[in-house]
């Protein structure tokens, strides 16, 4: 669980009269576990809901959400060696707070703005004895998680949805993979037999529909991924011409070098740009030599792991790094 999943917990344990702690990074230096915004969730029965990067910074940070909520006051504090034992040679600047009621109304407009696709930023006062919540302003595309002062600053943003077409054997495994790596994960096919929510239940959503008119059931548009995996490589060609004039961020398709090649010509043919159909990733996931249904699924949400974060490649990576 991560991003705008741990703020709705929150809000739901805040508005169910539960105290919450939680631990967000609020900045970093170096190489660091984990970047400013991750953020881990101290519930009343004891469990922890997400990580602020693990070892020894974590193990400080429960316990010190074991003290806000037990009544002592808010902290920030810098995690860097000669403070605790770590291993990375950065530094994490993490601040430790009990949640109120007092936060619900910037929780509650900050996530329904988020739904509604007009994202806005949280803004928490670190100068503030007890440091609250508020709303600040519109979160743009290229906004990140920061302090500016004492204040930070974090986007809320809805997580990326996956459309999935076709619910097949890799499809049945791809749901549950994503899912857990946040995203919001639709899954349309058109056998009423296989587009049944309960062969799916880590979707948010399971449509029957038509492959060769897919807007009479879903809308994709540039934010979403979308993966294609239908029954059949005329169903695939058919999604595939609908779904490249929609230029969503990612467009992958299940298939072989050659099927590539086949399919080059018929979205030639249908009139698709070559920019268009090179945009299209097939064959689709990472080169991993994945050959069961499961080891495919691995492939793809890796793929879309490094879509996902594109940009923030070329920044500095966090600590363990394997580039």
């Amino acid at each position: 669980m991560e991003g705008i999943s741990l703020l709705r917990r929150e809000l739901a344990e805040l508005e169910a009269g539960r105290p919450v702690a939680e631990a967000v990074v609020l900045s970093t230096s170096g190489s660091a576990a984990r970047a400013a915004g991750a953020r881990m969730v101290l519930l009343e029965d004891g469990s922890f809901l997400g990580t602020v990067g693990g070892g020894s910074p974590e193990l400080e940070s429960q316990r010190l959400c074991h003290d806000v909520l037990s009544g002592k006051p808010s902290l920030r504090m810098n995690f860097k060696r000669g403070v605790v034992d770590i291993a990375c040679g950065g530094s994490q600047l993490i601040g430790i707070r009990r949640l109120s009621s007092r936060d619900i109304p910037a929780l509650e407009a900050a996530i329904e703005s988020a739904d509604a696709g007009t994202p806005v930023e949280l803004v928490v006062d670190w100068s503030a004895s007890v440091p609250v919540a508020a709303v600040g302003g519109s979160a743009g595309a290229d906004s990140t998680p920061r302090m500016e002062g004492d204040l930070y600053l974090e986007p809320v943003v809805c997580a990326p949805r996956c459309v999935i077409f076709g619910g097949g054997h890799v499809g049945r495994a791809l749901v549950p993979a994503l899912a857990a790596i946040d995203f919001d994960v639709v899954v349309v096919d058109d056998r009423p037999e296989v587009a049944r929510a309960e062969n799916f239940p880590a979707a948010s959503n399971v449509i029957l529909g038509d492959f060769k008119d897919i807007s009479a059931s879903v809308t994709v548009g540039d934010r979403d991924y979308v993966v294609v995996m239908t029954h059949g490589h005329a169903a695939d060609e058919d999604v595939v011409a609908q779904v490249v004039e929609a230029h969503p961020r990612y467009l992958g398709c299940m298939g072989s070098r050659n099927k590539r090649r086949v399919l080059e010509d018929v979205l030639t043919s249908r009139g698709v740009s070559a920019d268009e159909v090179a945009a299209v990733d097939l064959p689709i996931g990472l080169p991993i030599g994945a050959v069961t249904p499961a080891e495919i699924a691995v492939s793809i949400a890796a793929k879309m792991i490094e879509v996902r974060s594109g940009h923030r490649v070329s920044r500095a990576i966090g600590c363990p790094s394997y580039l």
